[in-house]
């Protein structure tokens, strides 16, 4: 009987140190738990702040748009002869006789 009772303790003090052992690695994964969900809660931020960025620089380019095609409509047109032929007619009338263009 006290063979058997020296058995019963082995295998309770097995038991009780697995059971630490299994203790131990649940604090582990809690404490990686934490440690990633913060990594997350950071990566989380960093992202919605470039998404903020993100769409800054968008109505940037969109005003910058706005203004490039305001200056490029008061840029005159091929069929404007108004403005591209400033030279033209005075030239003409200075050229020696038989001179060509």
């Amino acid at each position: 009987m006290l063979t058997e009772l020296e058995q019963l303790a082995a295998k309770i003090g097995r038991v009780l140190h697995h059971a630490d052992t299994l203790a131990a690695e649940n604090q582990r994964l809690r404490d990686e738990i934490a440690r990633l969900e913060g990594e997350a809660a950071q990566l989380r931020g960093e992202r919605e702040a470039m998404a903020a960025d993100r769409e800054l620089l968008n109505i940037k380019i969109e005003e910058a748009q706005l203004r490039i095609q305001s200056i490029l409509d008061k840029l005159p047109t091929a069929s404007d002869t108004r403005q591209l032929d400033l030279l033209g007619e005075e030239a003409e009338a200075h050229k020696a006789p038989g001179e060509h263009a």
